[in-house]
């Protein structure tokens, strides 16, 4: 059975786009389908993609021992297992919930892809 991590953005602009909602709804989600032991719910710091926010990024846990310094709350590392989802919404949270923690079916559809130009 796959862990995860999930976290979301809760710099000012993520916020001001109903990053908090998302939080909650992931919050909610995660408690409803009781996967809580599965997926530690947390807060990033600014990923640098305001544009493109509400911003989520789910890494699988692997047993990696976690570096305090790393810059992994605030950064897209590259690693494996990482999905990065953008322009997030309770619903959008909802169904990641659903599908990428619960039957580790990440939906790439709503991947974000932070090199292409703005929307």
């Amino acid at each position: 059975m796959k862990r995860y991590r999930l976290s979301v953005c809760k710099g000012s602009s993520c916020k001001a786009g109903g990053s908090d909602a998302v939080a909650a709804a992931a919050r909610d989600e995660l408690s409803t389908r009781r996967l809580q032991v599965r997926c530690e719910l947390y807060r990033g710091g600014c990923y640098g993609f305001c544009h493109m926010g509400p911003n989520v990024v789910i890494r699988e846990e692997t047993g990696r021992k976690r570096d305090p310094l790393s810059p992994e709350d605030y950064q897209l590392m590259g690693w494996e297992g990482e999905a990065y989802y953008s322009h997030m919404t309770p619903e959008k949270m909802r169904r990641v919930v659903a599908e990428h923690i619960e039957q580790d079916k990440p939906v790439v559809e709503l991947f974000g892809h932070p090199d292409e130009a703005d929307d």
